[in-house]
């Protein structure tokens, strides 16, 4: 199976929010982490949770607590 497309994503739901950076995921297996002021970077696949939270931790390490 093909990965879907980013712009097939309908709603993000926000896991994380802070002033540095958001994290957000779309209820299946795309993650975005928002850093304030610069790009998005989009995680897809089993890992990516985890690599979310860790690019969102190096920014703002409250946001290691992403349950």
């Amino acid at each position: 199976m093909a990965k879907p497309l980013v712009s097939s994503v309908k709603e993000w739901f926000v896991e994380f929010d802070s002033d540095l950076v958001k994290v957000e995921w779309d209820g299946n297996d795309y993650w975005r982490v928002k850093p304030s002021g610069k790009r998005a970077q989009y995680f897809y696949g089993e890992s990516a949770w985890m690599d979310a939270r860790r690019t969102a931790a190096d920014i703002d390490f409250k946001a290691w607590s992403i349950a």
